[in-house]
């Protein structure tokens, strides 16, 4: 089972500093080291160099006199050794040279070692003398090797030092992460937001956003249930009281039996039609639209003398220009219907319905006006919500379901319009279908 607190933000980042750190650290001992030896041998191999060519240069006047050249002593010995081979055959060399050569145990291209000492070989031939080298670089490998001992020592102790202070922080900038867990396993309904990080602050703002629409529409679909159980037991329980009448006293007396059967045909109607405008409202934007362009003013009148034998109030339809739309029919006639009808719920019979169709700069105002009761600012966002009625009084005496603008926001959602609603002075109200921006 993989430990859960090897995934934590804090352990993450230290263990990607740690790699960080591992790597730079082998970096710098390797570049440090190159030119510390790079440099040392540079050294090294012009003291040799200087020290051949006067060798070599003596060897053509004559004898040496090995005194005179400073080959580097180390505890009373020598450490560098020179042999001169002259033409003749002669060999003429430094102290201890033929005791060198003797005691080296291994030979590998320019390097040779003798006694843990490692020596650099070098040689120059001219007029049949022949000078060759064994320099010391002992001294400079062992300087190598004490500078990567340091840097590695004075890394360990950096690398540890900056672990500490690395945990601590990694701990305070996971510390309001983990307080952001705690807060969702505590279910609270809004998370605390904190000061730093930056990314964490902005996190934990667009975490409460979301969870805010969240409970919203939590809340939104809770109201929704209980509204609709509200509406379907209406119905149910009046269909049940006439039920529980026409058992009981359709004998005595058969008059009642029309008006009941005639109150349940038509309080079923109602339910179904809720039940169908239900499943609707659950479909939320997801219709099956068959966009097409359309004349949007002679879509409107027909629609218009199609309903107006269902509504006591006159529709009048004042356009004066033809409009084209590409949207779907069905939807659009859903929506104006849905208008026209709630017109006629809420306006006097002898009142008007005045139906226009204009440009409003980019986009296309279908309006419908009533002179019915108005409704107040504070109301105007919430009569497209499911079951909201505007005099809760009267929500028994007018006919409906309540549905109608609900699901009319939806359609004109998905067919890409928007819905709103305007006062009509000096009374009543102006619903809106605008097509385009708004």
């Amino acid at each position: 089972m993989v430990n859960n607190k090897s995934k934590t933000s804090a352990s993450l980042i230290t263990k990607v500093s740690t790699r960080i750190f591992l790597i730079f650290t082998l970096l710098n001992v390797l570049v440090i080291s190159a030119v510390v030896a790079f440099s040392s041998l540079q050294i090294r191999e012009s003291e040799g160099a200087s020290i051949l060519s006067s060798v070599h240069e003596a060897a053509q006047n004559g004898n040496i006199n090995w005194k005179e050249f400073e080959l580097g002593e180390e505890d009373g010995e020598r450490s560098d050794f020179i042999r001169v081979t002259r033409p003749s055959g002669t060999v003429d060399e430094s102290h201890g040279t033929t005791q060198f050569l003797k005691s080296r145990s291994l030979r590998w291209g320019y390097f040779s070692l003798s006694d843990d000492d490692v020596f650099w070989y070098s040689s120059v031939t001219s007029h049949g003398i022949k000078t060759e080298l064994w320099l010391d670089i002992t001294i400079v490998l062992n300087m190598v090797l004490r500078t990567i001992v340091a840097i590695v020592i004075t890394m360990l102790v950096v690398y540890f030092g900056a672990m500490i202070a690395l945990k601590r922080s990694a701990k305070r900038i996971s510390q309001p992460i983990e307080a952001l867990a705690k807060a969702t396993d505590m279910e609270k309904s809004e998370l605390i937001v904190p000061d730093f990080p930056v990314e964490v602050e902005r996190l934990a703002k667009s975490f409460n956003q979301l969870l805010g629409r969240l409970n919203q529409k939590i809340e939104q679909e809770q109201q929704f249930v209980s509204d609709a159980s509200h509406e379907l037991r209406t119905p149910v329980a009046a269909i049940r009281g006439h039920v529980t009448l026409l058992k009981r006293r359709w004998r005595e007396h058969p008059e009642i039996v029309e008006d009941s059967l005639n109150y349940i045909d038509e309080e079923s109607l109602r339910m179904k039609r809720m039940i169908e405008e239900l499943l609707t409202i659950s479909r939320g934007n997801h219709f099956s639209m068959e966009n097409e362009i359309f004349d949007l003013s002679k879509f409107t009148d027909r629609t218009v003398k199609e309903i107006q034998p269902a509504l006591t109030q006159k529709i009048i339809f004042e356009n004066d220009l033809s409009f084209s739309v590409s949207a779907d029919r069905a939807a659009i006639q859903k929506i104006l219907v849905a208008f026209l009808e709630n017109a006629g719920k809420y306006s006097s019979a002898d009142s008007k319905i005045i139906v226009r169709l204009r440009e409003q700069g980019d986009s296309i105002d279908l309006s419908v006006a009533d002179e019915g009761i108005g409704i107040a600012d504070e109301e105007k966002e919430k009569i497209f919500e499911r079951f909201y009625r505007v005099d809760k009084s009267r929500s028994s005496e007018i006919p409906g379901t309540g549905l109608g603008l609900a699901i009319a926001k939806q359609y004109a959602e998905a067919c890409g319009a928007w819905i709103f609603v305007s006062d009509n002075l000096p009374q009543g109200s102006v619903f809106h279908l605008v097509f385009g921006p708004k």
